[in-house]
Formats: structure tokens, C-alpha cells, sequence
């Protein structure tokens, strides 16, 4: 998917996959390929980052962990939907259910990002405020 909106909102849609094969229950069914080393040519997000960096001219690395909360939030969100078709019988494919299993681990895996910046960022301000004393 892409939108017209902020440039983290599509690469972080183009990292998903990268995010997601790490969590189990919120992975998709080709996520191993996402696996380092798995898929001959598939640069890693590392590259693909430097990529960005050099063609855009500034580089999202140190907001990525925001980036890649909302789009795995939304990507949450999307499978919930699926979800709740799948409880009300409009979706009955395996695919569907397997959907609907995966929006709350990818609720939680998007916590955990919010999380890890909001720990980041107390960190940072208490460094600075020390720096002040």
C-alpha cells in the first residue's frame, strides 16, 4: 500500500515484512522469507534505509521506530477488520483466519516500539537535564 501522506508512512508499509517475521504470531505466510540470508538479493533494512537516505537526502533512521509502530498499528487494525468479517462469516478462508489471529500480536508488537522510543526518549531528557545541573 501507499499513501500520499508523510515519506515514513510508505517505507514503513516497504518494512513490514522485515518487523513482522520476528513475531511469531504476527507474521505473514512468507515471512521466512524476510529472514536474513534466506532470500538471495533481498537487501536489508539497513540497506534499504541508506537507499532512502541517499536518494531523499535525509535520513529516517531516528524516526523508524515511530514509522514502523504506525504502520504495524495499521496494519492491526486491517487484520481486525478481517477479523471481525471472519467472525460474522463474510470471510471463511484460511488466509481470513489466520488474519484474525494476528491483530493482536501486531497490536502488541506495536506497543512494544512505542514503548522502546518512550523509554528512549525519558532516557535522553534525563541525560540532558543532568547535563544542565
Amino acid at each position: 500500500m501507499s499513501t500520499v501522506g508523510h515519506p515514513l508512512s510508505d517505507l514503513g508499509n516497504l518494512l513490514l515484512p522485515f518487523y513482522t517475521y520476528k513475531s511469531t504470531n504476527a507474521s505473514s505466510p512468507n515471512a521466512d522469507a524476510f529472514l536474513p540470508g534466506v532470500t538471495p538479493g533481498l537487501p536489508t533494512p539497513d540497506i534499504i534505509l541508506a537507499w532512502y537516505k541517499e536518494a531523499a537526502g535525509w535520513d529516517p533512521r531516528p524516526e523508524m521506530h515511530w514509522a514502523m509502530a504506525f504502520a504495524i498499528f495499521r496494519f492491526s487494525a486491517i487484520a481486525q477488520g478481517i477479523a471481525a468479517r471472519y467472525a460474522t462469516r463474510q470471510a471463511s478462508s484460511a488466509e481470513a483466519q489466520r488474519y484474525a489471529r494476528t491483530f493482536k500480536p501486531l497490536g502488541e508488537l506495536a506497543w512494544s516500539l512505542v514503548e522502546q522510543e518512550i523509554a528512549k526518549s525519558r532516557t535522553a531528557t534525563k541525560g540532558s537535564t543532568a547535563a544542565k545541573l
